[in-house]
């Protein structure tokens, strides 16, 4: 089966969790088929065709924007000759576009808001970590998934990377991976390293975002920009040894600040994932989609978001005890190479566009 991905808005290669997710997904589907990617102008790869422009538009300009590269896109859906479109929704349409016009199935990945009608309306099956994120009307057609890590690249016995200058030595080290936005919850993350349990321990905060400059000043003002630091933005690839360093990995979401809407916070967090895949001691929020896949106390350690005596807490624990927090992660790990691969999500996606080639066939 010819798998066409439509992720317009990504781009391939980059550091960001969009790219991180196209690029696993678009890898292992290529093992179990052809495979051809529309990305952002700029990607580059074997059959990544680099189409779409950043979505930094209102919707409707983004629509507009989908129908404008929809004769590139069919071009190279053309020559391609998929069986299946699989559409990212941030795409605005433009899988529905091209599913409709050479008449096949579509599957959409609703993440957010950012999805358009005509994807909803059009697609066979619609795919999400929580089928809150699919508006009432459409939810019929959801099938849950899950997200999932590398488990080779993310594993145990990866090297440590070296550390900045300042870092090292006996104190206890917390790493965050990711990017620096409202709702990653970062200013606990420094508020909790204030706190005198955590006085003698260092942060590496691995990334970039909008917030990085604010939280940098933020250290400062508190007196703790000594024990934090920040790395910028490394490539994927580089991410485990950072992790590989960690005596505790951090995952302080504020969901407050993740949803307008209400939804609450619904991802599965790539982070948590790859922090388990690498038996990491794991410390991260309570919310509804976590404990449905990750228990406290047997996997990692939760806490109520928001509640800073909480995160400290959970930190503390792991770094007393550091033998439970052994056994946590090796619990986790092994739920991550059961459940929470990307070899795994790929062989379900598979199986849904098998489904909805099967049924286009026999015209259901």
């Amino acid at each position: 089966m010819r798998v066409l991905i439509v992720a317009t808005q990504i781009l391939l290669p980059d550091t960001h969790g969009g790219s991180t997710h196209t690029t696993e997904v678009v890898a292992c589907l290529r093992k179990l088929g052809p495979v051809c990617c529309l990305a952002q102008q700029g990607s580059s790869g074997a059959d990544i065709a680099g189409i779409g422009s950043p979505a930094r538009h209102a919707p409707v300009i983004r629509t507009l924007m989908s129908a404008l590269n929809l004769p590139a896109a069919l071009n190279t859906a053309r020559e391609f000759k998929p069986d299946v479109v699989y559409e990212r929704g941030s795409s605005y349409g433009l899988g529905a576009m091209i599913a409709m016009r050479l008449k096949l199935p579509l599957i959409t990945m609703v993440l957010d808001e950012q999805v358009s009608r005509l994807s909803l309306h059009l697609a066979n099956t619609l795919v999400a970590t929580h089928p809150g994120l699919v508006p009432a009307k459409y939810r019929d057609k959801v099938v849950q998934v899950s997200w999932g890590a590398n488990s080779t690249l993310f594993h145990p016995d990866c090297p440590a990377s070296k550390l900045p200058d300042g870092m090292g030595g006996k104190a206890p080290l917390l790493v965050y991976v990711g990017s620096f936005k409202k709702w990653h919850g970062l200013d606990l993350l420094l508020q909790a390293m204030s706190q005198p349990s955590l006085c003698n321990a260092c942060a590496l905060l691995v990334g970039d975002g909008p917030l990085r400059r604010g939280l940098q000043h933020r250290a400062k003002e508190m007196g703790i920009a000594g024990r934090v630091h920040f790395t910028g933005a490394v490539p994927y690839a580089s991410v485990p040894g950072f992790v590989a360093a960690s005596d505790v990995c951090i995952a302080p979401f504020d969901p407050h600040s993740h949803r307008p809407s209400g939804e609450g916070f619904v991802l599965d967090p790539l982070k948590i994932f790859e922090y388990l895949a690498m038996e990491k001691p794991t410390v991260t929020i309570k919310s509804e989609n976590i404990e449905a896949l990750f228990e406290d106390h047997v996997h990692l350690r939760l806490y109520h978001p928001g509640h800073l005596f909480g995160l400290v807490e959970a930190i503390s624990s792991l770094l007393t005890e550091p033998g439970k927090g052994r056994t946590m992660a090796g619990a986790g790990r092994k739920k991550v190479l059961a459940s929470h691969t990307w070899e795994k999500h790929a062989d379900h996606l598979y199986r849904l566009f098998a489904e909805a080639a099967d049924n286009r066939h026999a015209g259901r």
